[in-house]
Order: structure tokens, then C-alpha cells, then sequence
């Protein structure tokens, strides 16, 4: 049956041109990009109109002749195209400093420019050789995100052997590689049957595998190879500059999160600095061991007590106090008695005075554990401040 007239050749009718009038026909479709269902209805068209024998060997010759420049010329298309797309994906890669961004843009970038079911990104895990998919692109549900692959078995495990592209069109009776079982189940699960997979590699070594896989069989040409290959590279360094500067980011968080913590523990010094300063003024400015209790109770947000080494209360009301253990020499620092009661010793150089005992309202910080050590240096204070009388507010002089 013959062929429908196409558009592009309908115009054409043979006449007194002779044989040449065919073949110049076809130029004219190669000229105008037409396609091959075009050259052929020439063809066609002479056998109806009956053209002689030479004239339609000079046909035939220049439509091989055109089904070949036919043929460079789609893959010059496709050849544009693909450059095309890669020099897309140069700039969308360039643009993300996201790994997980740019794996997903490559898985996706992969599955369009091969046509394939599927394509994923295997990154390098450290140390141990494995291999985890970051990104997918295409249906799946066995080879998902997350899924460690084998450093040993496997097109992977080959790919970054030799560091040169693998592919093949039968995955499960593939001999050229080590099968390991858990891998291949989840691959026939996904009916699987051709792979392509490239290494990811920079100047500072393999990051991971770009994988194209098909379920269909499929014969990968070297111009595939080629393409994904280009893209490979172009992955490869974007991924190498955003690993680096994961690593860049988190030790700059780190040093900013000291820096922080530097800086809180400034501003703490200063503020307890000031605190003690005022402890200590007023103490010396001659207001007695009563009055400092209540300011260092205001401080603290807690009831205060103070007692001699003899244990009696020279500031506080000790009957609202739970009972306290017999006075003893202790240490300057602060020490928790019971679930809410705090100590601290009251020395004047050598010498042993008592304690300032506190129970606060809320749970005492570290900085309050140290403004209690403080307001023990500070009664000591009030106490030289006040001798020349026989007592000071209650202490003597024969304190152990």
C-alpha cells in the first residue's frame, strides 16, 4: 500500500527533469530538515510515476545518501541538545552548595538525558567502604533513599576499582562482577535488567557511583558512556565543594557556639564580679552581719541564716529552720546539707568563724553557689570592719 503524501513532498511532481530532479528533491528535504519518511515517499513517488531504471538507481543512491547525512545530522541534534542540557545542569549545580540538592538534581538530571526508568546516587560512606543512595530519580521502591550498597559486590564496587565506567545488559547473569545476594534481590524485585554507573571523581578522590538503570535489556553505547560521563565529572566536583563546605559550616558553627558560650562566661565573670564587689562594699561599709544577711538574701532569692562556731543565730530566725547538724569547720565552698539547704564557712584567714546557711526559692545555679561563697568572705569582712568592741555582731575573738 502506498505511503501517505507528507507535506514536504507533496509539491514535488515529476517532469522533464530527468533523474537528477529525485535526487535534488532529497538535498532539498535534507535542507529543510525533514525526515526520513519524507526521502522515502520520493522514492516511493518515482516508482509510481515510473521512472526509469537509471533514473531510480540515481533515487536510491542519493536517498542512502540521504538517510546517512539524515542520520549525522539527528545525532549532531541530539548531540546539541545534550550539551545543551549539561551546560543546564553545569549551572544548576554550580548554584546549589546543597549535597542533598545536587544529588537529587543529578539523579534527575541522569534519568532525563539517558532515558532511562531509573538513576541514583550512591555516596561514599567514611571508613568502611559502603556506599548509601542519597538520591533517586523514576519509580522504586527496593534501591530507596537511605539504602547502604556493598563496598564489595556489585556494578559500584567495580566502577570504583577501576574507576572507569561499567555497564551491562543483563544485571543477574552478569559474570564481570561479585553478586551479592541482598543487592540482587532488590534489584530483580525492581525488574531491573540494564545498569550504567559511573564513578564520582575529583582531584581529592571517588565521593561515590551515578547509576542509569533501565528494565528493559538495553545496550548502552559509548556515546552514553560519554555523555553521562561529562555529567559525572560536573557532579563530582560540585559534590566534593559541598561536602567541603558542610564540613567548613559545621566547624564554624562549632567555634561560633564556644565563641558563644566564651562569651556568656565573659559576661557571667562580670556580673558575678560586680556581685561580689557589692558584697563586699556593703560589708565594709559598716551595716553588721544582720544587714548583710538581708542583702545577700535579696541577692539570692532566699532565706538566710548565720551562726557562730558555737552554732548560736546572729542573723536569721533559726526556729523557722529545719534541725541543723552541730557547727564544725568546713570548706570555704558552698556545700548542699539537705534537699534545699545550703552552707557555706565563714573564715578570717585561718580562723573559723561559723556559717552562712542558705534556703533559696528556686534552685541555686553555680553562680549562686558562688555568691554564697562570697557573702561568707564578706561577713568575715564586717567582722574585721567592726573590731575594737568586745564582740562584733556576735562573734568573739576565741573562735576555733
Amino acid at each position: 500500500m502506498a505511503k501517505r503524501t507528507t507535506a514536504a513532498a507533496a509539491h514535488w511532481e515529476p517532469g522533464d527533469e530527468g533523474d537528477d530532479s529525485g535526487a535534488l528533491k532529497i538535498l532539498e528535504l535534507l535542507a529543510a530538515q525533514a525526515s526520513l519518511d519524507d526521502i522515502d515517499e520520493v522514492l516511493l513517488r518515482a516508482h509510481d510515476r515510473g521512472a526509469t531504471a537509471d533514473e531510480l538507481a540515481v533515487i536510491h543512491r542519493a536517498g542512502r545518501l540521504g538517510r546517512t547525512v539524515h542520520g549525522f545530522l539527528d545525532r549532531r541534534r541530539r548531540r546539541e541538545a545534550d550539551l545543551a542540557a549539561l551546560l543546564d545542569t553545569a549551572r544548576e549545580l554550580a548554584s546549589s552548595c546543597d549535597v542533598d540538592g545536587l544529588v537529587k538534581t543529578v539523579a534527575h538530571r541522569t534519568r532525563a538525558l539517558l532515558q532511562v526508568d531509573m538513576a541514583f546516587v550512591a555516596l561514599l560512606t567514611t571508613g568502611t567502604g559502603d556506599s548509601v543512595i542519597r538520591a533517586s530519580a523514576g519509580a522504586t521502591t527496593s534501591l530507596h533513599i537511605g539504602l547502604q550498597l556493598p563496598g564489595e559486590h556489585g556494578v559500584g564496587a567495580v566502577v570504583r576499582a577501576t574507576g572507569a565506567p561499567f555497564w551491562t545488559s543483563d544485571y543477574q547473569s552478569e559474570t564481570r562482577m561479585d553478586h551479592d545476594p541482598a543487592l540482587d534481590a532488590a534489584i530483580a524485585r525492581e525488574g531491573i535488567r540494564s545498569v550504567l554507573a559511573l564513578p564520582l571523581h575529583h582531584a581529592s578522590g571517588t565521593v561515590g557511583v551515578l547509576y542509569a538503570a533501565h528494565r528493559d535489556v538495553r545496550h548502552f553505547e559509548p556515546d552514553e558512556a560519554a555523555l553521562l560521563g561529562s555529567l559525572a565529572d560536573l557532579a563530582a566536583a560540585a559534590i566534593d565543594k559541598a561536602q567541603w563546605l558542610e564540613l567548613y559550616n559545621a566547624e564554624v558553627a562549632k567555634l561560633e557556639e564556644h565563641s558563644a558560650l566564651a562569651m556568656e562566661t565573659i559576661e557571667t565573670e562580670r556580673w558575678l564580679e560586680a556581685v561580689r564587689d557589692h558584697i563586699i562594699g556593703f560589708a565594709l561599709s559598716g551595716q553588721g552581719v544582720v544587714g548583710l544577711a538581708a542583702e545577700v538574701g535579696v541577692l539570692l532569692d532566699a532565706e538566710i541564716l548565720i551562726r557562730d562556731h558555737r552554732g548560736r543565730a546572729l542573723a536569721g530566725r533559726e526556729d523557722t529552720w529545719p534541725p541543723l547538724p552541730p557547727p564544725s569547720p568546713s570548706p570555704r565552698t558552698p556545700m548542699l546539707l539537705d534537699a534545699g539547704t545550703w552552707q557555706a564557712a565563714i573564715w578570717a584567714g585561718t580562723t573559723w568563724l561559723g556559717h552562712i546557711l542558705a534556703r533559696p526559692r528556686t534552685t541555686l545555679t553555680p553562680e549562686g553557689e558562688r555568691m554564697l561563697a562570697y557573702a561568707g568572705q564578706a561577713v568575715a569582712l564586717a567582722v574585721g570592719v567592726g573590731r575594737g568592741a568586745a564582740g562584733v555582731g556576735g562573734f568573739d575573738s576565741h573562735c576555733a
